[in-house]
C-alpha cells in the first residue's frame, strides 16, 4: 500500500518538472533558428489558420478567402507556447499511461493469485474426495469382514450349544 502514494507523488513531481522543462523548451525555441523555423512557426501558422476559420464560421461570417499569416515574432511566440503546452500534455499522458500499465499489472497479479488460490482449493477438494472414496471402500471392506466374522462366531456358538452326541439319540 505504500507504493500507491509514492506513485502519486512521483506523478505530481513529473507534472511540476514538466512546467520548467516546457519553459526551457520555449526559450530554446525562441533562440534557435532550427526550432524557430521548423518546430515553432509551422504549427503556429496552422493553429492561427484553423482558429481564424473556426471563429469566422462561428460568427456566421462565412469562409475567409485568405487568412493572413502571423508575423515572425507572433508566430515564434505562439509556436513556443504551443510547444510548451504540448510538452506538459505529453508528460501528463505518459504519466497516466504509466499509471494505467502499473494498475493493469497489479490487477493481473491479483487475478493470477486468486486463480492460483482457487486452483489449490480445487486440488485440495479433489484430494479430499479421493481420500473419502478410499475410506468408504475400506469401510465397506471392513463391514463385510465384520459380517463374515459375525457369521462364523454365530456358527461356532451354535455348534457349541448342540449336544455332541445328539446323533446317537
Amino acid at each position: 500500500m505504500v507504493a500507491f502514494p509514492l506513485v502519486k507523488l512521483g506523478a505530481l513531481a513529473l507534472r511540476q518538472i514538466s512546467k520548467p522543462l516546457a519553459n526551457r523548451l520555449k526559450t530554446k525555441a525562441k533562440n534557435s533558428h532550427f526550432f524557430r523555423t521548423y518546430i515553432c512557426m509551422p504549427p503556429a501558422q496552422l493553429y492561427h489558420w484553423v482558429e481564424v476559420n473556426v471563429k469566422m464560421r462561428m460568427l456566421n461570417l462565412g469562409k475567409p478567402t485568405e487568412v493572413p499569416k502571423l508575423n515572425e515574432t507572433m508566430a515564434i511566440e505562439l509556436g513556443a507556447d504551443l510547444l510548451g503546452e504540448a510538452t506538459i500534455f505529453m508528460v501528463a499522458v505518459l504519466t497516466l499511461s504509466a499509471e494505467y500499465v502499473r494498475t493493469s499489472r497489479n490487477e493481473k497479479a491479483k487475478l493470477a493469485a486468486t486463480e492460483e488460490r482457487f486452483r489449490n482449493i480445487h486440488d485440495d477438494i479433489d484430494e479430499l474426495k479421493f481420500i473419502v472414496e478410499k475410506q468408504n471402500a475400506e469401510l465397506l471392506h471392513l463391514t463385510r469382514m465384520y459380517n463374515a466374522m459375525e457369521e462364523k462366531v454365530e456358527t461356532m456358538e451354535a455348534k457349541k450349544k448342540k449336544p455332541m452326541h445328539q446323533s446317537l439319540l
